[in-house]
């Protein structure tokens, strides 16, 4: 199986989501706005016939990245986004019926309004 990170080295531009915080511990409401951000990356970058995903960076990335660009403890990476241009099928995105995806009441029981 293949996985993303296997192919991040192809990617021809990687945007990383920052943000400079007072404290070198993010709280788990830290970085919450940089979400909207990158979703509209997400589209605009599928707009223009780009592939791109969200990625987390795993800690590890975290600190080796923020030493190679040269920013503080206090800089902290929320998400990474590995543009280019696909290989393979690239074509319309679809979706599954709602029925398998929402629910009512408790998860698994299917919302009898769909």
């Amino acid at each position: 199986m293949e996985y993303l990170t296997d192919h991040f080295h192809e990617a021809p531009v990687w945007i990383v989501a920052c943000l400079e915080e007072g404290m070198a511990v993010p709280t788990r409401g830290s970085g919450a706005s940089i979400y909207p951000a990158v979703q509209n990356m997400l589209l605009a970058a599928r707009a223009l016939g780009l592939g791109a995903t969200l990625d987390d960076p795993a800690p590890p990335v975290r600190k080796g990245g923020r030493s190679r660009a040269g920013s503080t403890t206090r800089v902290h990476s929320y998400a990474i986004l590995p543009i280019g241009y696909p290989m393979g099928k690239f074509g319309p995105v679809g979706r599954g019926p709602l029925s398998d995806i929402v629910y009512q009441d408790r998860w698994g029981s299917p919302y009898r309004g769909v």
